[in-house]
């Protein structure tokens, strides 16, 4: 009863309400956005903590080398 297609300016469930016990109030809250980091990213970072920077730099170089 609360949601509209389009949205109203007030819920229905507001505007019926004959004992005035509901109110709406809209407010904005600031948040912070998350850097997204990309599927290659996240595993890089998860294998740099699990062996440490300079075994996966060194993978790496091993393995471009071979191609």
């Amino acid at each position: 009863m609360c949601e509209s297609d389009p949205p109203l300016a007030e819920p229905m469930c507001v505007q019926w309400c004959l004992a005035d016990a509901l109110t709406y109030e809209e407010r904005e809250e600031e948040v912070e956005e998350e850097v997204k980091l990309e599927d290659m990213e996240i595993g890089l970072e998860s294998m740099v903590d699990k062996y440490g920077l300079q075994k996966v730099i060194d993978t790496i170089a091993r393995i471009s080398t071979k191609e």
